[in-house]
Parts: structure tokens; C-alpha cells; sequence
């Protein structure tokens, strides 16, 4: 017969276990605070399984210096000890997964750069490198390429992939495709381990959610405005990529039904339109004031559409329009207010990606951190 340790017991403590493992594979280092939201466990049932798992060494525990023991739940510990936040009573320390349980590779296959960046499970980033490459480059060519900078990089820093848990590849353009397809057979050849491929801006949202202007918050809705517009929602750490892998095409919804047809099918698209200006204007650093409170204003639209349908907590915009500053946010955050129910704009926070050019390949090493293997299947069967 069992023992009051073992069966249900034992199996509800297994699942505690997981609940516990699970955040931190996906949300980075926690304080015990932020630990016991995410978890919904009591503080002494988390407790319990905390010293368990410590002593198995499969979690480490550090201090953040300058860090406030009332920093709060809502941000990760690490942004309040960048941000200088200090307090009184003990220092506050976090958890995190032991950083030799594994590591994932993440892969941006950019238009004109790839880049490569590898981190452990305990969401420390070991080593990131890029290189330059020509828009006509095939989609073989720059697997080959991204392939060659992971053997240099390795080499070079001495890192064993012997630990490697998956690669998350971040690609141009929609996932359904036959370089979606090619991507993952050749690094899955390659590297024996799962391979998670989608869009890089969604990977740039996810990473935004995980390491930059989103982290520690249950939902980010994520816009880059940049020679192409592309998004990303994030829930509960979570990329939400919908029925086909198309969420968060935020780019192609118009703003002006009466404007021309885009390649999409649509008309008038967000996109096609800061496109034509681009044109018109020869660059980012070219456009005048009122191109730069247009863009702003339609894109204000856009996301308040958005903003009424998800009710995120955070929006977060990135690309190079950012560079404007307030001529771009102040007359986006006024049209974000006039077209959002008040329910939506009241705890709605807008803000500047934190994250730069490695930003989808730290999504991608988020999406290998934040999926069961399975999860790889069901990406590589979508890219088909």
C-alpha cells in the first residue's frame, strides 16, 4: 500500500513543482512575491517547494542589489534595481532557473542582417553576434549563414550545445511558407532539436514581453513602425499567434478605405500608407512634423481598435518612427484616449520599445523557453 507521501499527494506536489518550473522558464528571474502571483500557490506551500527544488539544485537564488522589497509584483525585480528603486528591510533576492539546466538559440533571418543569440534557461544571455546579408540572399543561404555564426560563436566563447533544449527562428513575412518550410528542415537537420519558426515581429513582441518594455506584465500588445508595420500580443508570457499564425497583423488594418489597394488585398493598409510616405519623403529621417502627427494619428486609431478588442495592460511601440520621440507618442497616446472605451484607456500604459536589433532572436530564444516540444510540431506542420 502507498504511503500518505506518495499517490494524489505526491502527484499535487509534482504539479506544484511544474506550476513553479513553468514560470520561470518563461517569465526569467522572480521575486517569491512575484512567484506566488504567478503560481497562485499559498506563500507556504511555495515555500515548501522553493527550499525542495533549491536543494535539488534545479532553481538558483541571488540578491538584486538596490532593489526594493516593495518594488511589486508587476514588474520583474531586475527592472527595479535597473531603474534604481531602493528600499528599506532586507535586500530583495530572485529566483531563477539553474542556468546549467540548458540552453536555446534564438535566430532573427532579417532582410539585410542575421542574427544569433544563445541564452541559458535561466534567461541570461551567453553570447549574440550578427552579420550583414543582401536582400536577394536565399532563404538556404541564410540558414547556412545563421548555421556558420552559431559554430563561430560557439567556438569562440567555448560553449557546449550538448545542453541545447531548441532554436526559435524568427523569419520575414508570414509562417505558411515554403521558406518557413526550408528554415526549420534544415536547422532541425542540422541541430537534432526542436525548431519553433515564426514571424520576427511577433518574436520582437515576445521578447519585448519577456526581457524589455513589457516585462512582468499579463498582457503587451506590441507595433513596430518601421519600412514595414507588423505586431504581436502577448498573454500570460505567451505568444498568441491565432488560427494560422497571423495575429497581430496590425500593419495591414486601414486607414483609409478610400486609399490604395495593398499587396495584401486590402486597401488603404496602415502600412502601405507610412510606406508611400517614406517614398514621398526620402527616409524616417526626412519626414516633416505633420507626416510625423499623420502617422501617429492613424496609428493611434489603429491601436485604440486593437486596444478595445484585447484590453491590454501595456502598448508598446518600436521601430525606427520611434525616434521622433513625443512628436510621434504625444499625438498617438491623444488619439489612443479618443477612440478607446474608458474602461480600456484608464490603466493603459503606451511606451517605447526597450529591446534593439536582437530583439526577435531574444523572441525566438523565448519562444524554444516558453513551448513543450510538441508546440514544434504544430509550427513546423503550419510551415508546411
Amino acid at each position: 500500500m502507498g504511503t500518505p507521501s506518495s499517490g494524489p499527494l505526491r502527484l499535487l506536489r509534482e504539479s506544484h513543482e511544474e506550476r513553479v518550473l513553468t514560470a520561470l522558464r518563461t517569465r526569467g528571474p522572480l521575486t517569491r512575491a512575484q512567484l506566488a502571483d504567478q503560481t497562485n500557490l499559498s506563500r507556504a506551500t511555495l515555500s515548501s517547494i522553493v527550499q525542495t527544488l533549491l536543494a535539488q539544485e534545479a532553481l538558483i537564488e541571488r540578491a538584486v542589489e538596490g532593489a526594493s522589497p516593495e518594488a511589486g509584483s508587476g514588474a520583474s525585480a531586475a527592472g527595479a534595481a535597473a531603474a534604481g528603486v531602493r528600499g528599506r528591510g532586507r535586500p530583495v533576492s530572485v529566483l531563477s532557473l539553474n542556468p546549467g539546466g540548458g540552453l536555446a538559440v534564438g535566430m532573427d533571418l532579417g532582410h539585410r542582417r542575421i542574427q544569433v543569440t544563445i541564452a541559458n534557461v535561466g534567461h541570461e544571455i551567453v553570447a549574440s553576434d550578427a552579420i550583414a546579408c543582401a536582400e536577394r540572399t536565399s532563404w538556404a543561404r541564410r540558414v547556412q549563414l545563421a548555421i556558420t555564426l552559431v559554430e563561430d560563436l560557439t567556438t569562440r566563447r567555448e560553449i557546449s550545445l550538448t545542453s541545447l533544449a531548441g532554436l526559435g527562428v524568427g523569419i520575414v513575412g508570414p509562417v505558411p511558407s515554403d521558406r518557413g518550410a526550408v528554415v526549420h528542415q534544415a536547422l532541425g537537420e542540422r541541430f537534432g532539436v526542436p525548431v519553433f519558426v515564426d514571424n520576427n515581429t511577433r518574436l520582437a513582441a515576445l521578447a519585448e514581453a519577456t526581457w524589455g518594455a513589457g516585462a512582468g506584465v499579463g498582457s503587451v500588445l506590441y507595433l513596430r513602425l518601421s519600412y514595414g508595420v507588423g505586431g504581436g500580443l502577448v498573454f500570460g508570457g505567451r505568444l498568441f499567434a491565432g488560427a494560422t499564425g497571423a495575429a497581430g497583423e496590425l500593419g495591414h488594418i486601414s486607414v483609409d478605405r478610400d486609399g490604395p489597394r495593398c499587396p495584401c488585398g486590402g486597401r488603404g493598409c496602415l502600412e502601405l500608407h507610412l510606406s508611400n510616405l517614406l517614398d514621398e519623403y526620402g527616409g524616417f529621417d526626412n519626414l516633416v512634423p505633420d507626416a510625423i502627427t499623420d502617422v501617429a494619428t492613424r496609428t493611434g486609431e489603429v491601436l485604440a481598435a486593437a486596444c478595445n478588442t484585447v484590453n491590454p495592460e501595456v502598448v508598446v511601440v518600436g521601430g525606427e518612427l520611434t525616434d521622433a520621440g513625443e512628436h510621434l507618442f504625444h499625438p498617438l497616446r491623444r488619439a489612443l484616449r479618443e477612440y478607446t472605451h474608458t474602461q480600456v484607456h484608464r490603466t493603459l500604459r503606451v511606451t517605447q520599445a526597450e529591446l534593439g536589433y536582437d530583439a526577435a532572436a531574444r523572441g525566438g530564444i523565448a519562444l524554444v523557453l516558453t513551448n513543450p516540444p510538441e508546440e514544434a510540431e504544430w509550427r513546423r506542420t503550419s510551415c508546411s
